[in-house]
């Protein structure tokens, strides 16, 4: 006998928050809803979009609403999705179906939710082909409008009409004089109006004339299929270029002029997969490390699933041109020959070309892309690609995790270090690093991070334990030629030179360009290379002094105070601290303290107006714009069209050109004086980065580093490639502050429209969580504030910052509830 009790949903809904992550309703019957469904629910006195997270057979609700359908017949979430979604919620005080949708398609939030229709985007559609079927169509079509002008050029081509009738047909003296001065079809001679074009000419304009608009457009589309050849063309093009509308094929189908062809999507051309090379020997050892991985975790999947699982997590840290995505391909050919999928994931939409060349050339035809510069017609069936399994790699920025691949095998973070990888805005509040171990973990998958300067807390948890070290530690050769059974050739790192800005100001330099800089930029122009110059944009409002390269910091956080022109006042953006802005350096008394500040465009004035007529290609924000695109600007550079690179960070993110020997940094201090514990680190990465471009073909690199403080730690070691040397000055101060990953950070940025309003928020939360700490059974974190948010006002809202420092912030958060305009981020990549 069927079991007739009810069944109730519990559902995550978009209208939901991170105390409330689930509501019920009842499934009603005949309804089939598993784990993972996407359903309609209703929602007020509206229909919500929801995705299931249990199915029970009792409910804590009384009389719960029935939901309204159900979207697909089967979950669009596997097991491990859903899992990473709640742990995501979890983690990042987000609510579930923020984390969720991550997963949804790409049109999710547009769907038409009242026609219950499908929500994964079905196959792409037949191409519709118009067809010409009859040659006399384009005589034949009706001419019955009324037109004064037709009934005029009728006549005319007959002969010449006298002034007073063509006065008449036309409606008049003023109609007349108006139409002959705007049409080369007649003219006025004396008494006589004549045709100025020959008969036939001026019987087909007045044939023209009579035709009704929409004959007028099916004629241009007549006129169209008929100069194709072979007398057909693609329906939506054919419209599009004879401005013909639905209506007017519909008519022409009815009439028997032209026929529509519905044909299947032509199949790509797949090229001839490019063969590995051989790997060197380091190279080598790592592939082995993770092709025993892989094989490790084939065997665990066959096991009972375990809750504590623990992700097999590799750190590849290679220096910059070690080849390291040489070991990601041949990690991926394994993963692809079992059957597995394979997730690549890049920092920034700009190298999302590049990897997918390198994928797409050894894999052709596997490799799908997910990012948010798609068409969403192309985002929809790339999705659709990967659901159906006609995909089984992914590449792209930190949405493409979420990409819906079935049976992740290996996951791939390609410059781990970068924060872009960090989602700040909106909910859930992720980063890409740890959600990607968390769905390794979840899918038994591999892990693999890669990088040449990897995060201070990554390779503090590789020497912990936490993840497996795997090390490239030569450079080689890029863009030889060379296929399988050929070992690239290994090349020096490029010799770094150091350059003390104060000494070029002592001698009278003020330009952009160091004499050595100047120097190096001419040796490559006259040979023929090419060059990149760095700037970065980030922390123009540092106050650093120009005699002694010192910056004016607070005394109590060591960290770079920074202006606010309103005063003039100097703030410390972590504990609050603010004192007027200093006419002299604390450090050694000179006038010459003032805010560091430099532009893109002034640098390529200064180039061209140094240099000439040399060709320059800049990478920011604003010529992405200009230029249409990542993709177009960097191939500019890489084909040679242009011979030097002006950039701010994205140059110094995977740019592999082998033509480049020339980098210059123009000044190092812009991201060293920020007001953030990280500026250390980020400008070594940064440094280390950028010089890693230089030098990557057979010619020797050179690298310039501007700087107003040389003898800085984060300097000196960029300069020496030496990352050993950084990580251990760097962790002897995290430690000291209980900085990551000795401590935990969460940041609450409160925002009103008022200055004064948002402080008194921040305090009344500061207040509320002193409350809770005090009544904390063990180790509270501290907290640090309120002060002012960078920026300090966005979007028309002032904005105060609260940050919680200690072993698990989200716990003392957990326990109260963030009030309205107030917003907690777990685990920031920084304080700014």
């Amino acid at each position: 006998m069927a079991d007739d009790s009810p069944l109730f949903a519990e559902v995550a809904v978009s209208p939901g928050s991170p105390e409330l992550a689930t509501f019920t309703w009842l499934v009603p019957s005949g309804l089939d809803v598993q784990r993972g469904s996407a359903v309609v629910a209703p929602w007020r006195k509206t229909l919500t979009l929801g995705i299931v997270m249990r199915v029970t057979s009792q409910s804590e609700v009384e009389s719960p609403r029935e939901l309204a359908a159900v979207l697909e017949p089967n979950p669009l979430l596997t097991r491990e999705q859903l899992a990473l979604a709640e742990w995501m919620a979890e983690r990042y005080l987000s609510p579930l179906f923020a984390a969720l949708a991550l997963f949804l398609p790409p049109h999710a939030r547009a769907h038409p939710w009242s026609d219950g229709a499908a929500l994964a985007p079905g196959p792409p559609a037949p191409i519709a082909r118009l067809a010409l079927l009859d040659e006399r169509a384009l005589e034949s079509l009706p001419a019955t409008g009324r037109s004064r002008p037709a009934a005029l050029l009728e006549r005319l081509a007959e002969g010449a009409v006298e002034l007073a009738e063509a006065r008449r047909l036309l409606g008049g003296r003023q109609s007349l004089e108006r139409w002959l001065g705007e049409t080369s079809l007649a003219r006025l001679e004396g008494e006589l109006v004549t045709a100025a074009v020959p008969s036939e000419e001026a019987r087909a304009a007045a044939l023209g004339l009579r035709r009704t608009a929409a004959a007028r457009r099916q004629l241009a589309l007549l006129s169209l299929l008929s100069e194709s050849d072979p007398g057909e063309l693609v329906e939506r093009e054919a419209r599009r270029a004879s401005g013909a509308t639905a209506s007017d094929v519909e008519a022409l189908i009815a009439r028997g002029s032209v026929e529509r062809q519905l044909v299947a999507p032509p199949e790509p051309d797949l090229a001839e997969p490019q063969p590995a090379p051989t790997l060197t020997a380091d190279q080598q050892q790592a592939a082995d490390a993770l092709l025993a991985s892989l094989a490790d975790a084939r065997t665990a999947r066959l096991q009972p699933r375990r809750a504590d699982a623990q992700a097999r997590s590799f750190l590849l840290h290679g220096v910059t041109g070690s080849g390291k995505t040489e070991v990601y391909l041949a990690a991926a050919a394994d993963a692809l020959a079992r059957g597995e999928s394979v997730i690549a994931l890049v920092p920034e939409i700009a190298l999302a070309p590049q990897t997918i060349a390198r994928f797409e050339a050894r894999f052709p035809g596997q490799v799908a892309v997910r990012h948010s510069g798609l068409r969403p017609a192309e985002a929809r069936e790339q999705w659709r690609q990967m659901l159906a399994g006609e995909r089984q790699i992914v590449v792209g920025p930190r949405s493409a995790l979420f990409a819906p691949l079935r049976n992740v095998g290996l996951i791939i973070l390609d410059e781990e270090h970068e924060w872009t990888y960090k989602q700040s805005e909106p909910h859930p509040r992720y980063h890409a690093r740890d959600a990607a171990e968390r769905l390794a973990a979840l899918s038994e998958a591999v892990l693999v991070l890669g990088s040449a300067t990897p995060e201070i807390a990554t390779m503090w948890r590789a020497r912990s334990g936490g993840h497996r070290l795997l090390e490239l530690p030569a450079r080689v050769e890029s863009g030889a030629a060379g296929g399988a059974g050929d070992v690239p050739d290994e090349v020096p790192l490029p010799e770094v030179e150091i350059v003390d800005l104060r000494e070029e100001l002592r001698l009278g330099n003020r330009s952009v360009f160091s004499a050595a800089l100047s120097d190096a930029l001419t040796d490559a122009l006259d040979a023929g290379e090419q060059a990149l110059l760095f700037l970065n944009r980030r922390g123009l409002a540092a106050y650093v002094c120009r005699a002694c390269g010192s910056a004016v910091e607070c005394e109590d956080c060591r960290l770079p105070l920074t202006l606010h022109r309103a005063g003039p006042m100097l703030q410390c953006h972590e504990c609050g601290r603010r004192e007027p802005a200093a006419t002299e350096c604390p450090s050694c008394g000179d006038a010459r303290v003032r805010p560091m500040s430099f532009g893109a465009q002034r640098l390529e004035d200064e180039l061209r107006a140094r240099f000439g007529d040399v060709t320059v290609t800049r990478w920011d924000r604003d010529s992405i714009r200009e230029a249409g695109g990542h993709e177009a600007i960097l191939d500019e550079f890489a084909s040679g069209r242009s011979r030097v690179l002006i950039g701010t960070q994205m140059i110094a993110k995977g740019l592999d050109v082998p033509s480049v020997t020339v980098a210059g940094v123009i000044n190092a201090d812009l991201s060293l004086r920020l007001p953030d514990y990280t500026a250390p680190e980020r400008t070594f990465q940064l440094l280390t980065q950028v010089a890693g471009r230089a030098g990557r073909g057979g010619a020797p690199g050179r690298v310039i580093i501007q700087t107003y403080s040389p003898d800085h730690y984060a300097v000196q070691a960029a300069a020496a490639h030496d990352y050993e040397g950084f990580y251990e000055a760097e962790m002897q101060l995290r430690a000291t502050l209980d900085y990551p990953p000795y401590g935990r950070l969460a940041r609450i940025t409160c925002s009103a429209r008022h200055a004064l309003e948002a402080m008194r928020l921040a305090e009344s939360l500061r207040d509320q969580l002193w409350r809770a700490s005090a009544m904390a059974e063990e180790n509270p974190p501290q907290i640090i504030g309120p002060s002012e948010a960078w920026p300090p006002r966005a979007r028309g809202l002032h904005r105060r910052q609260l940050v919680l420092r200690g072993s698990d912030p989200t716990t003392l958060l957990r326990s109260i509830e963030l009030p309205r305009g107030c917003i907690a981020e777990i685990d920031p990549v920084g304080l700014l």
